[in-house]
């Protein structure tokens, strides 16, 4: 027996919509074979992607996040604006324990309220991963985001990530 599962992302920009900017972005495109924008700020994306994953230097089995390419770490991942974000995530244990089941949960927490579960993974059996997990959801600026695994275990940091897609 297969599954499948096709995700589908369907933009649809309302006009009271602010769109963002993004000069830096080169896009070398063809129109009529001339590449007519550089920089070209009309075809930049509106989407926002913030990628984390897990800090090299855990050792004990606290979960410690890092934004790709920055070297502040921290436990809770801080959600810097509001809106809808695609949160996805995978989860990969460096060893396990025979006949031991593994659940991993996203929790968010709004500033001054209590925690409440986002997303939960199993790893069962003998598998090392939840594989990819995802979920849309809106949060608000101050939340913040974190992620347990139950027992705790050492998880494997080059193949473990968390990833954050505003629209």
């Amino acid at each position: 027996m297969g599954a499948s599962i096709t995700l589908h992302f369907i933009f649809a920009q309302r006009p009271d919509t602010p769109v963002r900017f993004y000069p830096s972005l080169l896009i070398a495109t063809s129109d009529i074979g001339q590449n007519h924008c550089q920089s070209c700020e009309t075809h930049a994306p509106s989407s926002q992607l913030s990628t984390y994953i897990l800090a090299r230097n855990t050792q004990n089995l606290t979960l410690a996040w890092q934004k790709k390419n920055e070297d502040h770490q921290d436990r809770v991942i801080k959600i810097e604006e509001d809106g809808n974000y695609f949160l996805f995530l995978k989860v990969t244990l460096q060893s396990r324990k025979q006949g031991v089941n593994y659940t991993v949960t996203v929790q968010k927490m709004p500033d001054g309220n209590s925690a409440s579960d986002i997303i939960v993974g199993h790893i069962n059996g003998t598998e090392y991963s939840t594989g990819f997990m995802g979920i849309g959801v809106h949060l608000s600026e101050s939340t913040k985001i974190h992620v347990t695994c139950n027992p705790p275990q050492q998880l494997d940091v080059l193949n473990t990530y968390l990833g954050l897609i505003k629209f």
